[in-house]
């Protein structure tokens, strides 16, 4: 299921982006390899692969832009100055994860969640149009699948208690404010209708993800198209999560989907 959810995010991520057709299968290996590789030198060697690749990239939209974001960035002014090219590559990468791997965990994590669920599997199928806006909020707040933030604090305060002095980072930990008691109603329960659900999955504030309606939008997608095609969800194996703390969710997860008429 891990890789049938990654197919979607990433044919959009290459075409808003303008990867050429004949760079998408390398940059793809990379992508996977810099999150789901077992080891970590490999990880780390392939987000250097894709480190280089936008460098040289932006660098030649710069000189020939076309009618891409890698274009649109690379030309982007600040102060009557051209945006840093390493700026540039740092806000492609992340427009990358953020569109394809962040999406990929999200649609694997919440398929997870309704097959260990299966009478909650039946009620989505029963009522898609229904349930459809409120499902894919818990899969977000569920899975959580950016693990967390880095801000620092611009001025003294005090936060549930703790002392946060000026110029102090702090780390804010997406699954645990997504689970928090006070702000949720039964946090640990997988609520299809959960509402309101006001989730930090995709940030807050200013740093409000960009892709934050595409992203909801390839996993409607992908989960409509399950419901029309799939009666039952079955583990066809055992899941492996991700080492990680950058991103959180199963690097496999065997189902087998089993055709059935709609109920």
């Amino acid at each position: 299921m891990a890789d049938v959810a990654a197919k979607l995010p990433v044919e959009v991520a290459w075409i808003f982006l303008g990867i050429p057709e004949k760079d998408r299968p390398a940059l793809t290996r990379w992508s996977l390899a810099a999150f789901c590789s077992d080891s970590a030198v490999e990880r780390t060697v392939a987000h250097l692969e894709i480190l280089d690749y936008f460098h040289t990239l932006a660098d030649a939209r710069r000189a020939r832009p076309a009618d891409d974001l890698v274009s649109v960035l690379s030309r982007v002014e600040v102060d009557g100055r051209l945006l840093p090219l390493d700026e540039v590559v740092l806000n492609c990468d992340n427009l990358l994860v953020g569109s394809t791997e962040n999406v990929r965990l999200a649609m694997a994590g919440g398929v997870q969640a309704l097959l260990d669920r299966a009478s909650l599997w039946q009620r989505v199928r029963r009522e898609p149009d229904r349930l459809m806006p409120t499902l894919v909020e818990e899969m977000l707040r569920w899975t959580s699948s950016a693990t967390h933030l880095v801000r620092t604090a611009r001025r003294d305060v005090e936060l549930g208690g703790q002392r946060i002095g000026a110029g102090q980072r702090v780390v804010l930990w997406l699954p645990s404010a997504n689970r928090d008691p006070i702000a949720f109603d039964a946090p640990e329960v997988f609520d299809v209708a959960r509402s309101p659900n006001r989730h930090i999955a995709l940030g807050a504030g200013p740093h409000y993800c960009l892709g934050v309606q595409l992203a909801r939008l390839e996993i409607q997608a992908v989960v409509a198209e399950l419901i029309r095609r799939v009666g039952r969800l079955q583990a066809n194996g055992e899941p492996e999560r991700l080492e990680s703390i950058v991103v959180n969710g199963y690097r496999t997860l065997p189902i087998r989907l089993e055709a059935e008429e709609i109920l």
